[in-house]
C-alpha cells in the first residue's frame, strides 16, 4: 500500500471522484429540507451534520464525497505548518463494543501543500472548516493565516489529539487554549469563526473550564469531544496493537461519554454553540445530542462504517422525527432534555 496520504484517501473514494480532478461531479442531490437549518455562531448550515476531522478530509475528493453525501459542512484533516509522517502502522484497530482505536499521529502534507485541496473543495461550493494544529500559539496563527485565504468558513483548533501527547495535555490547560484562540482570532482579523475541539475526557469540570476560557477569548463554538485516550494489546506479540502505542477510541463505545460532556457544557450556561461528536450512526443519535444541548454534530467513525451517504440518511430521519413530533424545526429540541429532568 502507498504511504502517500493522498493515494490512500483516493483509494477510499467512490469512482465518481478523483483527487485533483476538476470534474468532481456529484452523483446525488443536496438535502433541501429548510427545517434542518442550524446556526453555529455567524455560520448558517443547511443541516446539523458535519464530517469530522480525520475522515475523508485529506484531499478535495474526500471532502466533496462527504459534501455531496449530504453533510452540512466538512472538516479537513488536521493540518500543521510542516509535513508530518504520523505514527508507524498499524494505525487503526477494531475494539469490542462498537469502537475503533486509532493512532494516526496526525499525518499531514503541511499547509502549503494542502491549500490547493481546500480551494478545490470551496470552489465547488462545499462549506469547509479548516482543522489546524501547532505546538505553540504562534504556529496555530501561522497556519490559520494561510488557510484564511482559501475560502474556508471556520477554523477548528485541534488542541486535543490523544495520540499526540503534547496536544492532549495542552488541551486540558485553559491558559494555553485561551492563548491559542486569541492568536488565531487576531490572525484572522475576527472574520473567520474559531471552533475549539475539546479533549476526550471524563474530567467534566475541567472541560467546562477550558470551554469557558475559549469562550472568553473569542471562540465561536466548542466541539465535544475528541477521541478518548485508550490502548489495545496484542496478546500474541505481547505489545501494543497500534504502532504508536496509545490511541484514540471513537465510535458508539464513546457516545455516552460525549453526551455527558455536551450535557455538562450546556448546563454550565456556556453562551457559544456546542457541536457534539462521538458515536453517531443514525438520526436518533443526533436527537440525543440536540436534547443534551448541541446545535450540530460531527460524524467520523459512522462515515467509515456506512459511507458518505450517512449524512443524507440521517437528514431524512431527522425530517421524519420533526414531522412525527409535530414541530417545525430542530430548534425546540436543543437543550430540551434539561427541561425535563427532575
Amino acid at each position: 500500500m502507498s504511504n502517500n496520504l493522498f493515494d490512500i484517501i483516493d483509494s477510499m473514494l467512490p469512482s465518481t471522484y478523483s483527487i485533483g480532478d476538476e470534474g468532481m461531479t456529484p452523483t446525488s442531490h443536496r438535502n433541501s429540507a429548510t427545517n434542518l437549518l442550524t446556526a453555529i455562531g455567524p455560520l448558517r448550515l443547511e443541516n446539523p451534520t458535519i464530517l469530522a476531522s480525520g475522515v475523508l478530509g485529506v484531499a478535495a475528493g474526500g471532502l466533496m464525497s462527504a459534501w455531496n453525501g449530504g453533510a452540512g459542512a466538512v472538516v479537513t484533516k488536521t493540518i500543521g505548518s510542516t509535513a508530518q509522517p504520523g505514527h508507524p502502522g498499524p494505525r487503526i484497530v477494531g475494539s469490542r463494543g462498537g469502537g475503533l482505536l486509532n493512532a494516526m499521529g496526525l499525518p499531514n502534507p503541511g499547509v502549503r501543500s494542502y491549500l490547493p485541496e481546500i480551494k478545490a473543495a470551496t470552489e465547488k461550493g462545499a462549506c469547509v472548516i479548516g482543522s489546524i494544529m501547532g505546538n505553540k500559539p504562534a504556529e496555530y496563527g501561522k497556519v490559520a493565516g494561510q488557510l484564511a485565504k482559501t475560502g474556508i468558513k471556520a477554523i477548528e483548533l485541534n488542541v486535543s489529539c490523544p495520540h499526540v501527547g503534547s496536544l492532549y495535555a495542552q488541551g486540558l490547560q485553559p491558559e494555553h487554549v485561551s492563548a491559542v484562540v486569541k492568536k488565531v482570532v487576531k490572525t484572522s482579523g475576527g472574520k473567520i469563526p474559531v471552533w475549539v475541539k475539546l479533549p476526550g475526557s471524563t474530567d467534566y469540570p475541567r472541560l467546562v473550564e477550558v470551554a469557558k476560557a475559549a469562550e472568553a477569548s473569542g471562540a465561536a463554538a466548542v466541539v465535544a469531544i475528541n477521541t478518548l485516550p485508550a490502548i489495545a494489546l496484542d496478546v500474541e506479540a505481547q505489545r501494543p496493537s497500534l504502532g504508536g502505542g496509545i490511541g484514540g477510541l471513537s465510535g458508539p463505545a464513546i457516545k455516552p461519554v460525549a453526551l455527558r460532556a455536551v450535557w455538562e457544557l450546556y448546563k454550565s450556561n456556556l453562551t457559544i454553540p456546542i457541536i457534539g461528536v462521538g458515536g453517531i450512526l443514525d438520526g436518533n443519535d443526533v436527537i440525543e445530542f440536540l436534547l443534551a444541548g448541541a446545535r450540530a454534530v460531527q460524524i467520523g467513525t459512522g462515515v467509515l462504517l456506512q459511507g458518505p451517504t450517512i449524512f443524507k440518511q440521517i437528514c431524512r430521519q431527522l425530517v421524519q422525527y420533526i414531522k412525527s413530533h409535530e414541530i417545525n424545526n430542530l430548534e425546540p429540541l436543543i437543550g430540551c432534555g434539561h427541561q425535563k429532568t427532575a
